[in-house]
């Protein structure tokens, strides 16, 4: 069982073109901006709307693949999905609401209804399935939610920004429960986020959509540790500079240089992570090799800690952005301000520098 996507889809200006695979018994989380892509993909995927080319296919049946005529409707779709805002019918109770997609496939209602009080009792809900959605919590509609989507036994379970509905205590708990009901579920498993939260808590794989594109897959290991784009280093709280490698170290699109250790020449991206960079008043007596005067831009606390945006207007040659990480106490003996110059230090052999 698994499902294969090369989808391309054009909607006015904006054009997607996907490939992504997913195996039995893995979640993959398909993280992005708004305006990425991932709502787009995630309707193709359900059938709600068609591909314009490509094709996508579940367990070697294709659902959509307009080159051969062929498109199967969002109803015959061996495809569970739970919306973002959970479209729970608000007229029916938890038991009915769950019964309503059984009914579709011709089960009578009594066996619908008995069917659908075991998932409740799964998800554990047996005690709510008398109650309507205005009479659950968030978190319980969600699970309503998720066992309506798993009633009809389908091979796939796409997860719309689960969580997105819930306050920020709610979703914390409500996180754990979900990826122990998802781990009783073996078939391919897809979520659409731009949580990174939900990635960390939830997902085997990821894969990054930026532009209508997958600019980056890989577990989340993969991805933390080697970040190919601004926005992938933005989640992950590191700085990322891309650039090429050459004799004087890696040089910027901006011209900015950085001194790094590598073994290869060419297009590459160093990553620079904040805790790596010292801050002082004034330049230091140090061995190491990139030292930088700067003004600080953005002073943000955070517990013990302490993220210091940097602007760096000359970096051997441009522009540089960098932001570190240094402890409370540290910024309050320094104590900077938006405004303030500040020198930033970092040894070479502390940025780890990657083929792009």
């Amino acid at each position: 069982m698994s499902l294969e996507v090369d989808a391309h889809v054009r909607r006015g200006d904006f054009e997607l073109d996907v490939q992504l695979s997913v195996k039995p018994g893995e979640l993959l989380a398909v993280l992005g901006p708004n305006g990425a892509g991932k709502s787009t993909l995630l309707r193709v995927l359900a059938g709600l709307a068609p591909i314009d080319g490509g094709h996508i296919t579940l367990d070697d049946t294709v659902l959509d693949a307009p080159d051969e005529g062929r498109f199967v409707p969002p109803e015959r779709r061996p495809i569970g999905v739970v919306f973002q805002d959970y479209l729970l019918f608000d007229h029916l109770d938890a038991r009915d609401n769950v019964a309503f997609g059984l009914r579709t496939t011709g089960l009578g209602r009594v066996e619908a209804r008995r069917r659908a009080e075991e998932l409740l009792a799964q998800v554990g809900l047996a005690e709510f399935a008398r109650r309507r959605p205005k009479e659950l919590s968030g978190g319980q509609a969600q699970r309503v939610a998720l066992a309506r989507a798993l009633a009809r036994q389908p091979r796939a379970l796409l997860l719309d920004e689960p969580l997105a509905a819930l306050d920020v205590g709610t979703r914390r708990r409500v996180r754990r429960d979900l990826r122990r009901h998802l781990d009783g579920f073996d078939g391919v498993r897809l979520l659409v986020t731009h949580d990174p939260l939900d990635v960390y808590a939830l997902a085997d794989r990821v894969a990054i959509v930026d532009g209508g594109r997958v600019v980056q897959s890989g577990t989340v290991a993969e991805i933390t540790a080697h970040p190919r784009s601004r926005y992938v280093a933005d989640l992950v709280g590191t700085n990322l500079v891309a650039g090429q490698i050459g004799p004087a170290g890696l040089v910027a699109a901006s011209g900015a240089q950085l001194a790094v250790t590598a073994d290869f020449s060419g297009p590459a991206f160093a990553v620079v992570r904040p805790q790596s960079i010292t801050l002082s008043h004034h330049v230091p007596e140090t061995s190491a090799r990139n030292v930088f005067v700067g003004i600080v831009d953005d002073v943000d606390r955070l517990g013990e800690r302490a993220r210091i945006g940097i602007e760096i207007a000359d970096a051997s040659g441009g522009p540089l952005h960098l932001t570190a990480e240094i402890t409370v106490r540290a910024l309050d003996e320094l104590a900077l301000r938006a405004g303030d110059p500040v020198v930033a230090t970092m040894k070479a052999t502390d940025i780890e520098a990657y083929p792009a």
